[in-house]
């Protein structure tokens, strides 16, 4: 159904379901980004920029759809959240990308949200201690 990732070098390759426990939304920033080559290179220049791998998940495909909702049952964040499982389903299930990076805060957020902007990453989020807010079209 999806394009196969597996066959092909990623720098962080998306991660698989198996039921395991997802990271609160609170100090993420998550967005998109619409092919493997962008994913890449958005992933490429925020470890040039201090963020490890660590700090980062690719989701991606119906693996993508199952870890996504999970991150966000039960969330009471409200529209922002709302909004951003809808645009990622929608997403992921046209073969696109999902990224979720560790922010401390709403500047590293905008950081990561312009630094995927020039690789073609739209629809970034930032979950704060009390926030939430749309960073990207």
């Amino acid at each position: 159904m999806f394009p196969s990732y597996e066959s092909c070098v990623m720098s962080l390759a998306p991660l698989l379901d198996h039921n395991q426990e997802m990271p609160e939304l609170q100090g993420h920033t998550i967005g998109f980004v619409d092919t493997q080559t962008d994913c890449d290179a958005v992933i490429q220049e925020l470890n040039s920029a201090g963020f490890s791998d660590s700090t980062m998940i690719v989701l991606n495909g119906d693996n993508g759809i199952r870890l996504l909702t999970r991150m966000m049952s039960g969330s009471l964040w409200g529209e922002t959240a709302e909004d951003l499982l809808k645009q990622g389903v929608i997403e992921l299930s046209h073969g696109h990308f999902a990224l979720t990076i560790e922010a401390r805060d709403r500047d590293q957020a905008l950081a990561v949200a312009n630094t995927s902007a020039k690789h073609g990453g739209h629809g970034f989020s930032y979950f704060g201690e009390l926030t939430d807010e749309r960073l990207t079209r």
